[in-house]
């Protein structure tokens, strides 16, 4: 929410509230009976709020669309209202401080419900299929490779790669895109000489979530399908996810929580900790239930991942973080698949160095979205409709 949105969110909700308490004071000392002083301040203070925010404060606000949504408010007005008058009903004075602590139980009540019910009625609209027509692209599928320091193996990864999709896909039906994140030893160079990849070097190194940003964008395959340069998630699994996106996914995401493990090393373990550590932290700022946020094999829509990673700030590995509060923020679809995962022996994860960095993270996300940075325009718009719904 915007910085003008959310003092229009607090005037808002202070005049409500002052409506809510004057109202039931003022019908109290008219002599109307405690309960029907507070059900009418309740209506009206709820009407006056609900017409101030749809007209001022939340409209078209991708974040807070629950408010059109009659049904859910509905809901949450009846049990925040259920709670202030069991509250003011156990009082033993209802004067002004009783219902000034029925207000703040209410107030609670409702912030909760609104997150567990309201949000969870737009996750489950959020994970149907859109089925919008096809995007546009030159190839049927591009993989993008993110690497750093990878010379001695990028070759290998590059021909396992290629090779598993020969068989399946026309050979000019896909492309391999190496980002090669500043390494500086030459790793762009071999993955382009194997002739069966573009490598594309950055000059200095920005982390994964700016590697991964460049291959977004220059990919031009209609599905786009990051995976890391280990192959810990094989090529088997690059072509399920392009058979979900082409089955109408605007997002598809692997996920290693229902995942069948290859090996288990002391690294793997490592990233499984950390793994679990990150999706704990992310419901701070996430809405959905995602099994996995961190797995290194993501694929999009091609006109989705334009529109996603044009906007992107990060950088490191939080990137993913990000990428879900946008799918979020614009109601675009996404499912989670289990995948096959080849743990290696190597690991960078430094749990207190990671976590610290996370919030970081976290903190500066929400502060991107305050500033407007998030803002799509107008690129929701140019997003063919959806099947099913409406696209935004």
């Amino acid at each position: 929410m915007s910085r003008r949105r959310l003092r229009f969110f607090v005037a808002v909700a202070i005049a409500a509230t002052l409506i809510d308490l004057l109202g039931y004071l003022s019908l109290r000392a008219l002599g109307f009976e405690w309960w029907a002083a507070d059900v009418a301040a309740l209506v009206i203070a709820a009407i006056s709020g609900i017409s101030a925010h749809r007209r001022f404060t939340l409209r078209n606000d991708p974040n807070l669309r629950w408010i059109h949504r009659p049904a859910a408010f509905l809901t949450s007005t009846v049990v925040a209202g259920v709670v202030d008058l069991s509250v003011l009903g156990l009082a033993t004075e209802r004067g002004v401080l009783a219902k000034i602590l029925a207000i703040g139980c209410a107030a609670a009540v409702r912030a909760i419900f609104n997150r567990w019910f309201l949000f969870r009625v737009v996750r489950a609209e959020q994970q149907q299929p859109a089925r919008r027509p096809a995007p546009s692209g030159d190839v049927r599928l591009s993989v993008v490779v993110p690497a750093y320091r990878e010379v001695d193996r990028i070759a290998t990864t590059i021909h396992t790669l290629h090779d598993h999709f020969i068989g399946l896909l026309e050979v000019d039906d896909f492309e391999i895109l190496v980002i090669d994140d500043g390494s500086g030893d030459g790793t762009a160079a071999a993955a382009t000489a194997t002739r069966k990849a573009t490598g594309i070097e950055l000059p200095e190194n920005l982390g994964k979530g700016g590697a991964v940003r460049h291959g977004m964008l220059a990919a031009t395959g209609r599905s786009v399908v990051f995976l890391d340069a280990d192959l810990a998630y094989g090529p088997d699994e690059v072509i399920r996810i392009m058979m979900e996106l082409e089955n109408g996914w605007d997002v598809v995401v692997g996920s290693r929580r229902e995942s069948r493990l290859v090996t288990r090393s002391s690294a793997g373990l490592v990233r499984d900790v950390g793994g679990r550590l990150v999706n704990l932290a992310t419901h701070l700022l996430l809405l959905g239930q995602y099994r996995d946020t961190q797995a290194g094999c993501k694929g999009f829509r091609r006109d989705v991942a334009r529109l996603i990673f044009s906007k992107t700030q990060l950088d490191g590995f939080s990137f993913d973080i990000e990428v879900f509060h946008l799918v979020e923020r614009w109601r675009l679809t996404l499912t989670e698949i289990p995948m096959t995962v080849a743990e290696t022996d190597s690991s960078t994860v430094n749990l207190i160095r990671d976590t610290l960095r996370l919030f970081s993270d976290l903190v500066r996300i929400r502060r991107s979205s305050a500033r407007g940075l998030y803002l799509d325009d107008g690129g929701l718009e140019d997003l063919p409709p959806a099947a099913l719904r409406s696209a935004a």
